[in-house]
């Protein structure tokens, strides 16, 4: 018997991880919908019907950030609970077939969910807004503005390997502490950031957020130069995040692995 991974073992797993927890995923798809449609219909009503695709996007990302964090960091909510975690971590499945299950639930299917639901609503509030004749609302094109979505399901997997860790590293409260865990890394990096600048650059730098370019002290009193990021540092952010995202997931599987009755 392969004691990594077996399909049809999988496939037990995932119907047992569906049946216990579909009410619940049920009832958060349904109040998702409902949160999306209040706030991007009092948008488009305050605007006279108008909702532009600044606004798509804004609330695209907001959301999918918001609420995939969220439903990433209840995946594990079982091993947090003593009566829950024993009769799920004797379950003769393997660290890898319970990890795998989490995760494309989290990661997979979530997207699935969130793009169908996000789409559906905006197509409707849009449509809603064009029987005003003064109104052009445009449903955002995926592939007319592809470069944005990627970088945004980019952030999403970064945010998603960090919460899942935080999931199952922590036993009570894990969104709260994970985003706290993120807050205080995101402070030591941008701290970080500014005499490592001062030190490659040899100038004195001003304050910028991370991977937002340089902004170096000028010849001038009040002068400043601002050396913004170029392609080839574009390609270098997202290969970092890229491989740090792997390397949180990777994190997450050893630490399952670690967890006992």
């Amino acid at each position: 018997m392969n004691n990594i991974f077996n399909l049809q073992r999988f496939f037990k797993l995932f119907n047992k991880h569906t049946t216990e927890h579909y009410k619940s995923y049920l009832i958060s798809t349904a109040v998702f919908i409902g949160i999306l449609s209040l706030m991007m219909g009092c948008t488009a009503y305050l605007s006279g019907g108008q909702l532009g695709t600044n606004a798509q996007f804004g609330y695209f990302y907001i959301f999918l950030f918001l609420s995939g964090t969220i439903f990433t960091s209840m995946v594990f909510a079982d091993l947090g609970d003593k009566k829950k975690s024993i009769p799920a971590l004797t379950l003769p499945v393997s660290h890898f077939e319970r990890f795998l299950v989490g995760w494309v639930y989290s990661y997979l299917i979530f997207q699935v969910i969130f793009i169908i639901c996000f789409f559906t609503i905006d197509l409707i509030i849009i449509n809603i807004g064009n029987l005003n004749p003064d109104v052009k609302n445009v449903l955002i094109n995926m592939g007319e503005h592809k470069d944005k979505l990627l970088i945004g399901f980019l952030i999403f997997g970064l945010l998603h390997g960090a919460t899942f860790l935080g999931a199952i590293f922590f036993e009570k409260m894990h969104f709260i502490k994970t985003a706290f865990a993120i807050f205080i890394v995101l402070i030591i990096m941008q701290l970080v950031n500014i005499p490592l600048m001062d030190f490659f650059f040899k100038n004195s730098t001003r304050v910028q957020p991370l991977f937002a370019g340089v902004s170096l002290h000028g010849p001038g009193k009040d002068e400043h130069i601002y050396i913004g990021p170029s392609d080839h540092s574009y390609t270098i952010v997202i290969t970092m995040i890229f491989v740090v995202t792997l390397v949180l997931w990777a994190a997450s599987f050893f630490k399952l692995k670690e967890k006992q009755v």
